[in-house]
This record gives structure tokens, C-alpha cells and sequence, in this order.
């Protein structure tokens, strides 16, 4: 029997020619017959409408300016925070990358992150051990 080659030794993340394991789940690389990357793009719904409400709120402390300069003031600083809360928001959302396994029964999502270069690593690692297979 050939030795076993890691190709890949993370955090909960063990990758050899013979197994891949992924937070704790044990995946034989024998069964392994592809590897793919998705991502789900992240929600910016509400992020959206927080940058909405403040552009409104925005147009609304303009008008406040006309009864006193001292509450249209508060009104501007306050609608600008939201603004920016807003875009600072949407600025932060990342979409969530997958590493699918593929058998000859079905697919499988074998790990989910927010960080590409993992997903990438993981990726090429599970890659070169069924390329290592044979």
C-alpha cells in the first residue's frame, strides 16, 4: 500500500491521497470524484435600506434647517451617521464561499467560509490528492 500524503493540514481541515477530513467529517478520497467552488452572495437587503433611510433622512434635515439651525444641526449629523452606518455596512458584507464534493451518489457542501483564499486552498489541495490518486 502507498504511504499517505498530506496536501493540506489547517485547522480542522486534514487533507491526504487517501482522506479528506473537514470539521470532523471523514470524506474517503476514493469517492471523491470532483471539487468545485460556489459562493452565495451575501444579503444586502437591509444594508440597502439603512443607506435609503439615510439618504431620506439626509433630505429630510435640509428642511429642518428652516425652523432652527441648531435642530436642523442634529438632524444633519444624525442622518449623515446613518448614511454612513449604511454604507459602512454594505461595505463589510462578503458573500460565503463553498468547497462542493462531488461522488457518483450526489454533491455535498463540504465546507463553507467567508475567507476565498481557504476555500481556494482547500480546493486545490482536494485537487491534487485525487490527481495523486490516480
Amino acid at each position: 500500500m502507498a504511504e499517505e500524503r498530506v496536501f493540506l493540514s489547517d485547522s480542522g481541515i486534514y487533507i491526504s491521497n487517501t482522506k479528506v477530513n473537514i470539521n470532523g467529517t471523514t470524506y474517503a478520497t476514493a469517492n471523491i470524484t470532483s471539487v468545485a467552488k460556489r459562493f452565495t452572495p451575501a444579503s444586502k437587503g437591509c444594508a440597502i435600506l439603512l443607506v435609503v433611510a439615510g439618504a431620506f433622512a439626509l433630505l429630510g434635515s435640509f428642511g429642518a434647517f428652516n425652523s432652527s439651525a441648531s435642530s436642523g444641526a442634529v438632524a444633519l449629523l444624525f442622518a449623515l451617521a446613518i448614511l454612513a452606518a449604511g454604507i459602512a455596512w454594505l461595505r463589510a458584507l462578503k458573500p460565503t464561499y463553498h468547497v462542493v464534493l462531488a461522488s457518483a451518489a450526489a454533491e455535498r457542501q463540504g465546507l463553507s467560509s467567508k475567507d476565498e483564499a481557504l476555500v481556494d486552498r482547500v480546493t486545490m489541495a482536494i485537487n491534487d490528492a485525487i490527481t495523486h490518486r490516480g
